[in-house]
């Protein structure tokens, strides 16, 4: 029965290392701020403008993380 235990904390991993099944809340945001900018399709007439996006929010619940985003237009007089 101990080795049951054992067997369920076990992570496995693929051939490049990543956690099959899991991951860490900071790697959410990452995939969070990834779909955002690869999905803009959802941002309206502001999809073809060049957008910077910032996590506003994040936490871990019992079953899965919240990642909130916020963005803006990166307008010409601030661009240098």
């Amino acid at each position: 029965m101990e080795d049951e235990g054992k067997k369920e904390e076990k992570l496995e991993f693929d051939s490049m290392g990543q956690a099959l099944g899991y991951i860490s809340l900071d790697q959410a945001r990452v995939l969070a701020l990834q779909h955002a900018r690869d999905n803009r399709d959802i941002y309206g007439r502001y999809a073809d403008a060049d957008l910077v996006w910032e996590v506003a929010a994040a936490e871990e619940t019992e079953d899965y993380y919240e990642v909130r985003l916020s963005y803006c237009i990166v307008y010409e007089a601030t661009r240098r």
